[in-house]
């Protein structure tokens, strides 16, 4: 049991943090006191050096494992006086571009003065980021042709030599967007191809928030209970089904919430103590004080009774129903499993599901429609795309990854059978019927009323009460 709580606001030692490189490059770090970081060819640095500083703040690395905060990972965003001066120098060289690159001639490295072996030896020169921006200085002023690239071309070779040579880094919370950022630069397909705005989509579609009681079936590994966890402030329910003889919510090991917040938060069930519950149910009774006394191995009684304790408990969850959502980021075969999944949840509740093929939501939506438990299943798909911007000009970044996947959202319903539609035509056919009909009719409506008179739609007229 933890009593630790993570901070959303300060950087402190016991918590994970995602830190972002000047490569773009990801890393989740889980901060000790006394630790040293390191981040490759990037260097080092003390833990303890960083403590107490905003989370998203950016540092610089100097020598012997120092860092000092700067405004930004971003060589144009510079703070003392020399690096003043070095920020005018850099402007000074960009005020010198061309209007487009058809002046530029590939003769590959020859247009570069500076050798590689003048970069190695600035490289001797120590360990700072100040190195690194000498570098990227001594690398632009000698380059023949920077002047005859656009403005926008300049900028991109900017940015590429800061991904080289910068020894910078920014610590930013882990929130489930940020770790799913981590995963999909990782293994995108460990994600089923899920992006951080569908995943706000799925959210926002299912109404998580905090106190809820969510149906989940989660292949992401544990990233979008994650989310959920988060958005739900670790309060309500989360029944995560799945296939194996444990769930995969690797992820979680990032969220420093806790086992004993998490075991309450989330409970587990198979498929088969799903859809075979009083085949599972584990069937326990509790010791007396006197039989208690000649069991020898109490320890495992009271594993054995803590575990019956859960199975039930989760069984008899589901089999209550009415959950708040059902929320499915899986390859399972949906159409297969929906007729079992639906009855759980609660009337005027979401239905989320994922899928980063449409074909199979489009299948799934016909599905729907046809079955008449959820109401107008759509289909929605979302992107954001960067855009590169300078003073006057802006366009997008063309080389931003595709995909993200699709997903179905509706509103479970629970239709009556009883519930007849009468309307003016309906009226007039009765009026053509034989009075015995009719007679038995109106014999009928006291009775139908009786059992259920607000679940019944009807329209009279004063002729057809006379008659």
């Amino acid at each position: 049991m933890s009593s630790f709580k993570k901070s959303k606001t300060t950087i402190q030692s016991g918590q994970h943090v995602l830190i972002r490189l000047p490569s773009q490059g990801l890393k989740i770090v889980h901060l000790q006191d006394s630790g040293v970081v390191g981040l490759g060819k990037f260097g080092q640095f003390e833990v303890a050096n960083i403590l107490g500083y905003p989370l998203g703040t950016s540092f610089e690395i100097l020598e012997d494992h120092q860092v000092k905060p700067i405004k930004s990972i971003s060589t144009l965003d510079l703070q003392d006086s020399d690096e003043s001066t070095q920020r005018q120098e850099l402007t000074k060289i960009f005020s010198n571009s061309a209007e487009n690159n058809q002046n530029i001639i590939d003769i590959g490295g020859k247009i570069q003065k500076l050798s590689k072996e003048d970069i190695d030896e600035l490289k001797k020169l120590g360990a700072g980021s100040s190195i690194g921006q000498l570098i990227i200085e001594k690398i632009i002023a000698g380059h023949e042709g920077f002047d005859k690239k656009t403005i926008f071309s300049q900028q991109k070779y900017l940015k590429r030599k800061q991904q080289k040579f910068l020894r910078r880094f920014t610590v930013d919370y882990l929130g489930g967007s940020e770790l799913l950022e981590f995963y999909i630069e990782r293994d995108l397909s460990r994600v089923l191809d899920l992006s951080v705005e569908t995943l706000g989509l799925m959210l926002t579609y299912a109404n998580v928030r905090p106190g809820g009681r969510y149906l989940v079936i989660d292949e992401t590994g544990g990233v979008l209970t994650y989310a959920m966890m988060e958005r739900m402030n670790c309060e309500g329910t989360i029944v995560s089904i799945h296939e194996n003889e444990h769930p995969n919510l690797i992820a979680l090991k990032h969220a420093d919430y806790g086992e004993e917040i998490e075991s309450r938060v989330i409970k587990n069930i198979n498929w088969l103590q799903f859809l075979e519950p009083e085949t599972e149910r584990i069937d326990w009774k509790d010791l007396a004080e006197n039989e208690l006394k000649s069991v020898k191995n109490k320890p495992q009684y009271y594993r054995r009774r803590e575990r019956a304790q859960q199975i039930n408990g989760v069984i008899d969850m589901v089999e209550n129903g009415n959950f708040d959502a059902l929320i499915t980021v899986t390859t399972l075969n949906i159409p297969g499993i929906i007729d079992s999944l639906l009855p759980k949840v609660g009337g005027s509740r979401p239905v989320v599901i994922y899928n980063q093929y449409k074909e199979i939501l489009l299948e799934i939506q016909q599905q729907l429609v046809n079955d008449k438990r959820v109401l107008a299943p759509s289909i929605f798909e979302t992107r954001v795309r960067p855009y590169q911007t300078i003073p006057g000009r802006m366009h997008p970044v063309m080389s931003n990854r595709g995909g993200g996947g699709y997903v179905l959202w509706g509103t479970r319903v629970i239709p009556h059978h009883e519930i007849t539609a009468v309307g003016k035509g309906f009226l007039k056919r009765r009026r053509t019927d034989t009075p015995s009909v009719v007679e038995e009719e109106q014999e009928e409506t006291p009775e139908v009323e009786s059992e259920g008179a607000r679940d019944t739609l009807t329209e009279t007229t004063p002729e057809v009460v006379s008659s």
